[in-house]
């Protein structure tokens, strides 16, 4: 058999010829995320009920399962490979988790990922330098992203953390997507709807939608939303993305 490409030795202690690795067919091979570290992860990028987390490869599905039933988010996967795919869906239904989690079976270059709020990835560095593109051109200012022991070059950790499970360690690093999302307002309407109101009192063309979801102690979402049902009743012109 051939000898491994290099970069299979940056990876954890693994055996390289399992039925985990199928030969070379893809970008990353399935190596799994102990759970102390996905929950870990999860609480690193302040995972709250009702956002939208994308987890890029993966695999037996775990990040996606943790994240809909102990967070409460809205959990994709997207998994290239059938058998994997196969497998977390079925452990999804298992679960009852259909209406929370879902698994994608599709190269992670192909999904669209602007409606997340979260991104994690247990990927390999180059890996993550050429998805940094699309990362950049797709996701909303405030995002986060976890990667799980690969950084991505040329981008500034938030918070690199250390987590120790059985016998090795992992290295997590958070990242946030910069600039703001700035509404900006439009005419006068009186609002019945009291959420709505709040929202619409704190958009001044200055405040971003994170400034205004820390202010009422909500997720960015929650305010993105409110502020889209402010733009269709003319209350907020248009919002403006500043990266």
């Amino acid at each position: 058999m051939a000898e491994p490409p290099p970069w299979l030795w940056d990876l954890p202690l693994i055996n390289l010829y399992s039925t985990d690795i199928v030969g070379y067919m893809y970008d990353v091979p399935f190596v799994a995320t102990p759970e102390v570290v996905v929950r870990r992860m999860l609480q690193l990028a302040r995972v709250r009920s009702g956002e939208v987390v994308y987890d890029l490869g993966s695999g037996d599905g775990r990040i996606v399962i943790i994240a809909a039933k102990e967070f409460g988010a809205r959990a994709f996967g997207v998994e290239i490979r059938k058998d994997l795919y196969e497998q977390s869906m079925a452990r999804i239904k298992d679960l009852g988790l259909a209406d929370r989690a879902t698994i994608i079976n599709a190269s992670f270059y192909d999904v669209p990922l602007t409606d997340a709020d979260v991104v994690t990835m247990y990927l390999l560095t180059t890996v993550n330098e050429r998805l940094k593109p699309k990362l950049e051109k797709e996701l909303r200012p405030g995002t986060r992203v976890v990667t799980h022991d690969f950084e991505v070059p040329g981008w500034r950790p938030v918070v690199v953390e250390e987590v120790y499970e059985e016998w090795r360690s992992h290295k997590l690093f958070l990242y946030k997507i910069p600039g703001k999302e700035i509404p900006i307002p439009g005419k006068m309407v009186d609002l019945n709807d009291k959420w709505l109101r709040q929202v619409a009192e704190l958009v001044d063309g200055v405040r971003s939608l994170e400034e205004i979801a820390a202010k009422l102690g909500v997720t960015i979402r929650q305010v993105r939303e409110a502020v889209e049902e402010l733009r269709k009743l003319g209350v907020v012109e248009e919002v403006k993305i500043i990266k």
